[in-house]
């Protein structure tokens, strides 16, 4: 039996973060995708990103704060999960309200994230994809 994928979506000033997530869910028995730690040389961006977005069981978009949402990669991950009709959540602090997302994402599953504890957001996410 193959581990449950998760890619893993963040904008650059996350990246320490979306690794914690990443450890965490890796202990939770998931593989934990992220094209940015997983470069093989000579690969494009674009498809190191479609690639491991095709392989991922769900796709969970990581952001600090709402404006990262807004970058044209976040919107590239987020549209081609869409398109292959993988579940999506989004992991964001709870001070921020749905009313700060941007539109794409205003009706997407939201897990809190608290940045000092990503490992609870991890089991968050693993007992709603065991469900799914």
């Amino acid at each position: 039996m193959t581990k449950p994928s998760v890619f893993i979506s963040h904008g650059q000033r996350d990246t320490a973060l979306a690794e914690r997530f990443g450890s965490a869910l890796k202990r939770l028995r998931f593989e934990a995708l992220d094209p940015a730690r997983d470069a093989r040389a000579g690969q494009s961006w674009r498809t190191r990103v479609k690639s491991a977005i095709k392989r991922a069981d769900a796709v969970v978009m990581l952001a600090s704060s709402p404006e990262i949402l807004s970058s044209s990669w976040m919107s590239y991950e987020a549209g081609g999960a869409e398109a292959l009709g993988k579940d999506i959540m989004l992991l964001l602090p709870s001070k921020y309200p749905v009313a700060e997302l941007p539109a794409e994402f205003a009706s997407t599953q939201i897990v809190e994230l608290d940045p000092q504890a990503p490992e609870r957001a991890a089991q968050e996410v693993a007992s709603r994809l065991a469900v799914i």
